[in-house]
């Protein structure tokens, strides 16, 4: 249900009173000023906020690979909103896909870094803070965690930061026409939708800060003012808060356009009209009162030559100007604000990533954060510290710790790091994991898992392609094209015996699933099974392809007995089964053909040696009732409980 406050229409202001001196202001940087143009159509010929972004694009986009994929099925949701699927980027990083009830057309991705606190105190709720992109916004991944260290920062402090990711010249609103292929309906989305997701499947509370940059910045005003009960602070750094004074409206027309060519007169109506009013922050500044308010804005003066773009300088003298009309209006109304002017800087990322640690002790403030959930209050120590001042180089790979010790399994102790962490046990001492495989072991349960603790960090194999890490009851291994996936101990010494990763098997791609009454690990190049009594065995190639296709242990196979026997005078391959068995050559490829009458009767033949040789078929029914298998000299056929040799 929303909560919408009714924003105040525009008093009869005079245009004098109204209208700032922009035209002047952002012409200069920009373009040559015009002699015949009033202050309206100067701005609207100049660049609007946005306009020339395309320097604010990363140069270099990271290939996210989720470690895993998991589903979520979350009770209390509205109707028609679920979440398609999660990706854990890490085991602190997860992409949420939300199918939406307001944008149905594909899933919204949203970006959350949990709290840090989230493993340690898994009953604990916690608040949250949403950072809102720029114009320029990706469909892929949030500018935060790719221009900034938003990732990083909050690693240490009690809150998940909650990222939508997309909406491209959206302003985060809900559109009133759709645009090239897109309805956009982000207000509906973020404020009747994503909270239920975060509040359901997340252990969020119902206590919010959001923040946004440039565009984003209008929109967490906009937000912040027309729901006020959701919000407890509301941060703009670089964004527009006028809408409406002469010529913004246009200004905002050529900044979508030039964000991605949509027209904003399809969000928000006809230039001037009462949407734009409904959405301009410094009318709707009256409601703001109850809320911890942050703005912020540059001078438009680079902080180094490489940082002297004329857009970017343009971009952010109107931020600040419109942030100072905004402040103005507070004032009259009545609202407290933290303003910061800076004496320099442009629109760009470095700017909005020290306005975002700037901000965080008034943002921890107005969530009523304890002073321990701020920041982290830690040292290593004990067994731990020993073993970092031992390996500084362990200490620069996991980074400074961001929680003190905390209680694990049978009386071990675990410590939580910006990029790792740190596990101790007196059988085993402390020991350090990070990465794709930390995250791994994370997922399984950490020491509450049957790997036990780590007994080592990682090692590095197969000249630095792979790596590894030793646990009590079996090791962890990875590489950038399989994974990180558990291998217990059993299975492992199957393994060892064909040469572990250098052998025919090469790296595990799966952790070991239930089949049956049984167990199968799969590998690069085929399979390792545990049966009921506990014996292992391996299958490999061609002939594990054809048995796992068959359903391997669950089919009429049943369990290896043998592992890849060859055939006599190099013919091909074979496995034996407790069912049966598969046969390979490079002629014939890989058949199976079952223990019993039929294999009886190629056993009379001399099986592949005599004048049948191997099976070019699987044995398969027959519609005349029976069984039968193609061999390379003939078929041999089971009718009617009769042996039939053709």
């Amino acid at each position: 249900m929303r909560i919408a406050a009714k924003l105040p229409r525009p008093s009869r202001m005079g245009k004098a009173t109204l209208a700032l001196p922009l035209a002047a202001a952002l012409a200069l940087p920009l373009m040559p000023a015009a002699n015949a143009q009033s202050a309206g159509s100067s701005l609207a010929g100049a660049n609007g906020p946005g306009s020339g972004t395309g320097y604010l694009e990363p140069h270099d986009v990271p290939a996210r690979q989720p470690e895993r994929v998991t589903e979520q099925d979350l009770p209390g949701l509205p109707e028609g909103v679920s979440v398609d699927k999660v990706e854990w980027i890490t085991d602190r990083w997860a992409n949420v896909y939300i199918n939406s009830a307001a944008m149905p057309d594909k899933p919204v991705k949203v970006q959350i870094l949990l709290a840090r606190d989230w493993y340690s105190k898994p009953n604990q709720k916690f608040p949250t803070v949403w950072a809102l992109d720029g114009l320029r916004a990706r469909e892929d991944e949030s500018g935060w965690t790719l221009s900034t260290n938003i990732a990083n920062f909050y690693a240490d402090k009690n809150v998940n930061v909650v990222l939508p990711v997309g909406g491209e010249s959206s302003f985060y609103t809900d559109w009133q026409q759709p645009d090239k292929g897109k309805h956009y309906k982000w207000e509906s989305f973020l404020v009747n939708e994503l909270p239920a997701v975060l509040r359901e499947g997340w252990r969020s509370t119902e206590d919010r800060a959001i923040v946004g940059l440039s565009m984003g910045g209008t929109a967490a005003m906009n937000l912040a003012q027309r729901f006020p009960k959701m919000w407890k602070f509301v941060g703009s750094f670089s964004g527009y808060l006028d809408t409406t004074s002469p010529g913004m409206p246009q200004g905002i027309g050529y900044a979508t356009q030039d964000g991605g060519g949509y027209d904003a007169q399809k969000m928000w109506g006809p230039y001037g009209s009462k949407d734009w009013y409904e959405h301009d922050p410094k009318l709707g500044v009256g409601l703001l009162k109850d809320m911890s308010v942050y703005v912020s804005a540059g001078n438009g003066t680079p902080g180094s030559p490489e940082e002297n773009s004329p857009a970017g300088i343009g971009l952010e003298v109107m931020s600040r100007l419109t942030t100072q009309t905004f402040l103005k209006e507070a004032k009259k109304k009545g609202v407290k604000v933290t303003a910061h002017f800076r004496n320099s800087g442009i629109h760009n990322w470095p700017y909005w990533q020290f306005e975002m640690t700037q901000a965080w002790p008034q943002i921890a403030n107005a969530l009523s954060l304890p002073e321990g959930d701020r920041g982290a209050q830690c040292a290593a120590g004990g067994a731990i510290g020993d073993a970092l001042k031992a390996n500084p180089k362990i200490g620069a790979q996991i980074g400074a710790c961001v929680s003190g010790e905390y209680d694990a399994a049978r009386g071990g102790k675990v410590q939580d790091y910006r990029s790792g962490r740190a596990y101790w046990h007196p059988d085993t001492g402390a020991h350090f994991l990070w990465g794709r495989i930390g995250a791994r072991y994370v997922e399984m349960g950490a020491t509450n898992s049957w790997l036990g603790y780590p007994k080592s960090e990682e090692y590095t194999i197969s000249n630095g392609r792979g790596r590894f890490v030793q646990f009590e009851h079996g090791n962890i291994y990875w590489t950038h094209e399989t994974g990180a996936y558990a291998v217990k101990h059993d299975i492992l010494r199957t393994w060892g015996d064909k040469g572990y990763e250098n052998g025919p098997l090469g790296y595990p791609v799966a952790n070991a699933e239930k089949v049956g009454d049984g167990w199968v690990q799969r590998f690069q190049n085929g399979v390792i099974t545990r049966d009921k009594d506990g014996k292992t065995q391996y299958v490999q190639g061609e002939i594990a392809k054809k048995y796992m296709a068959a359903k391997g242990p669950e089919s009429k196979l049943g369990f290896p007995i043998t592992g890849e026997m060859d055939l006599p005078n190099g013919k091909g391959k074979f496995s034996e089964f407790t069912g049966g068995f598969i046969y390979w050559s490079p002629q014939t490829g890989a058949h199976i053909i079952y223990k019993g009458a039929i294999f009886d009767a190629w056993g009379e033949e001399k099986f592949e040696q005599g004048k049948y040789g191997l099976p070019v078929s699987d044995q398969v029914a027959i519609p005349a009732g029976g069984e039968v298998v193609r061999f390379q000299g003939g078929e041999i056929q089971q009718v009617n409980g009769k042996i039939v040799k053709k």
